[in-house]
């Protein structure tokens, strides 16, 4: 029986090795094997060193002792012959002076094993979409103004608009191979990431687009993972809608970093809290990248000019009259394409009724493609729109068997790519809309029109409650896969808590069977992120409760209780061994810390049984400090003695980062939890090495933030620090704490200022 982190660490060794470009493998083939001794044993090196000192020591002894059985089984699990691995083991042990050999020994072994290298690992095959594909190039030879997604012909024919982004961009990618472009929704961030895409790939670039809400997770991890095994100069991977999977984006932001790839990496989102790292948590991943800021209103004047000139050849004092009447609809490019659609050249406005009107009759006659008769798509948009307007997709199955909904029209809707199919591991396929901002758009239209979608209607609506949203949401929640209830709850209630929407969906929160279904959702959920994220945002909503006027006593009682209830239902056994099989530890954090906003008992209960052992050994292994500090707050805020047991390798990891803007955000995230488990950290961490880091910093704001930050763990270690800071940066810093009227003279005292 061979031991699991064996295997591991032979595939990862396959994989980096298999990372060596063909021409430096003939190289080395060439005779000149003596060359790539340091390098190949660096990357076996490399591979050993992931592991705990402990974990290496045993790894290395068993590397001595392998039998040829092991030997066959480590073959069959890793997918290479048994010679190359011995081979590898041969230069692991002469690597760590385990084995004696001469130089020309090892030199023949390389040798050997860059024979079976070329032979036998292939370099990995990428099926991730092209921009040519994702643009239908050659599939498509009529532009237009108004498609639902942009294509190919439509750039080479300039119905697209091009944005002066566009160029900054892809100038700043010669500088930093990792671009961020944010943008609030439907402010055409989609568009301008695949003008990107078009314009790098005339420019013979290898362009490969990763559209989120398109793709299923499983898909997702797929791409993500092999992305980082394509180090070509050439290749540009450009991801969209990275708000949908933060934590995802966030671990191949990492790794293309760490990896220092060649590639070029372009993503965009929507400007969250998350993506822009509010503090305390500053050092979100993305917070130092390359950022370029979009909105949709510095497109929309030119997006009138080309459209009503291409059209109707108006003068341009007529251009400058409609556009001026058209301003209300310039913050979302959505509702501004509709309102162009519906512009009448007999007026010089255009009214929301107007745009309702046309979208009515859209719906109803959705064009299906030269000489086919059009789709009446009521029934299918009236759910879709409800739900995706919170970016929420929806089970096909549901709108087959519990709507009445016909199979033949769903495909072909998705065919003329009106709506969006994908389908994950384990769960039934999901439809989804192309955008949240049309959800709304078609939202508004079957309110205005009663008999659009009547059938479906009737079908959704009880006796008792006219509110369709409400009834539809509910309906979905008890007849569907229970997880689906996490979501719908995560989605729905996070809206509630940031922009204070309230509405008769947040009943549902109280509602005994939704409660029920909810907790059933998570006794099936393995995604512990999701389960903790859930119940802290149904809590939040709960308690943000303000509007009395729409909800009698009991409403408001049980929505207020709703977190407690569904915390009282979990069983702690089997989340808390979720919890321990879980790898990445910043979902642990997230996961008790929501449990912990439902209820603190239960959380406690989570925290008294976790395995110490197990997860010091986690945080051992994370590189990020910023996700070690989020994992500890969650701890360290219920359970004080558990955290002080996980914090030993912390000071080191903090000795090692550069980054004093994470240094910051970790110190002070554990702090606000508990100052004791802070100042363990900080006391255990060298003051010079510290003060050293942060004069290398630029950045007064930074430095200020870093400071202060360790203040709220340790006045002493702080005032230490600035102490040692040379006098003329010291006196800057002190300017600038003064400037901020929110640090008082005992703080500043105690800064030694």
């Amino acid at each position: 029986m061979v031991s699991e982190r064996l295997k591991i660490l032979f595939g990862n060794v396959k994989k980096r090795l298999g990372e060596i470009k063909p021409e430096d493998l003939a190289k080395f083939a060439a005779k000149e094997a003596v060359g790539a001794i340091p390098v190949v044993g660096s990357i076996i090196k490399d591979a050993i060193d992931e592991f705990s000192p402990d974990e290496k020591e045993e790894l290395i002894e068993e590397l001595k002792e392998l039998s040829e059985t092991q030997f066959k089984e480590i073959s069959e699990k890793v997918g290479v012959s048994v010679e190359y691995l011995k081979d590898i083991q041969g230069i692991a042990l002469y690597t760590f002076e385990e084995l004696q050999a001469d130089h020309e020994e090892i030199k023949e072994l390389l040798l050997h094993l860059i024979e079976i290298q070329t032979r036998e690992v292939k370099p990995p095959e990428i099926d991730i979409p092209t921009i040519q594909s994702v643009l239908r190039k050659g599939e498509t030879f009529e532009g237009d103004f108004f498609k639902k997604e942009p294509e190919w012909i439509d750039f080479e024919e300039c119905f697209i608009v091009e944005r002066k982004e566009v160029d900054e961009v892809i100038k700043k990618l010669k500088n930093d191979n990792i671009q961020l472009v944010l943008g609030e929704p439907a402010s055409g961030k989609s568009v301008i990431l695949k003008n990107i895409g078009f314009k790098l790939a005339n420019e013979n670039k290898d362009v490969y687009v990763v559209e989120l809400k398109k793709h299923s997770r499983d898909e997702v991890k797929r791409y993500f993972d092999d992305i980082p095994e394509i180090n070509d100069e050439k290749a540009v991977f450009i991801v969209d809608d990275v708000h949908l999977q933060l934590s995802d984006c966030e671990r191949l932001v990492r790794v293309f970093k760490n990896k220092k790839l060649k590639a070029k990496l372009i993503i965009g989102s929507r400007p969250t809290r998350e993506i822009r790292g509010e503090p305390p948590k500053e050092a979100s991943v993305f917070e130092y990248l390359s950022t370029t800021e979009i909105h949709a209103e510095d497109v929309t004047e030119e997006m009138i000019r080309r459209f009503l000139k291409s059209k109707y050849d108006f003068s341009d004092e007529r251009i400058k009259t409609v556009s001026e009447n058209l301003e209300k609809y310039k913050k979302d490019l959505w509702h501004l394409s509709w309102a162009l659609k519906t512009y009448d050249p007999e007026k010089d406005s255009v009214e929301k009724e107007e745009i309702y009107k046309k979208i009515r009759d859209s719906i109803r006659n959705v064009n299906a493609g030269k000489d086919k008769p059009g789709i009446n798509a009521e029934d299918v948009f009236l759910p879709l729109s409800v739900f995706y307007r919170f970016e929420i997709p929806i089970e096909r199955n549901f709108l087959v068997k519990q709507l009445e909904i016909e199979d033949e029209k769903i495909n072909a809707l998705i065919e003329v790519s009106e709506i969006i199919e994908t389908e994950e591991e384990g769960r039934y396929r999901v439809l989804s809309l192309n955008h949240a901002s049309i959800g709304g758009l078609y939202c508004g239209a079957y309110q205005k029109y009663p008999s659009l979608g009547e059938r479906v209607k009737e079908k959704i609506l009880n006796q008792k409650d006219h509110d369709l949203e409400y009834c539809l949401f509910y309906k979905y929640i008890i007849s569907t896969d229970p997880r689906n209830a996490l979501d719908i709850a995560r989605y729905l209630a996070k809206r509630i808590a940031l922009l204070m929407e309230f509405s008769y969906s947040q009943l549902l929160f109280g509602n005994k069977k939704v409660k029920q279904t909810i907790q059933m959702g998570i006794e099936k959920e393995e995604d512990i992120e999701k389960i903790g994220t859930c119940i802290h945002v149904i809590a939040f909503a709960g308690a943000s409760v303000t509007d009395f006027t729409i909800f009698n006593d009991s409403d408001i009682w049980n929505i207020f209780n709703a977190a407690i209830k569904i915390c009282n239902g979990i069983n702690v056994d089997t989340l808390s061994s979720k919890i321990e099989k879980e790898e990445d530890i910043p979902k642990i954090g997230v996961c008790i810390w929501g449990i912990a906003h439902g209820n603190v008992e239960v959380a406690y209960d989570i925290c008294n049984r976790i395995n110490v052992d197990t997860l010091s050994s986690k945080i051992e292994k994370e590189e990020d400090i910023v996700k070690i500090g989020s994992c500890l707050r969650a701890i360290a805020t219920l359970n004080v003695e558990v955290a002080l047991k996980l914090v030993k390798c912390v000071p080191s990891k903090i000795e090692k980062e550069e980054d004093i803007g994470k240094i910051g955000s970790c110190v002070v995230t554990i702090a606000r939890a508990s100052e004791e488990v802070a100042q363990e950290i900080i006391n255990h961490i060298n003051v010079d090495t510290l003060s050293s880091k942060i004069e290398k910093e630029e950045d007064i704001k930074r430095i200020r933030r870093c400071v202060s930050y360790i203040a709220e763990a340790s006045g002493v270690v702080a005032r230490e620090i600035v102490n040692r800071l040379n006098p003329k940066l010291r006196e800057e810093l002190q300017k600038d704490f003064k400037k901020e009227a929110h640090y008082n003279d005992s703080f500043l005292r105690c800064m030694g200022f």
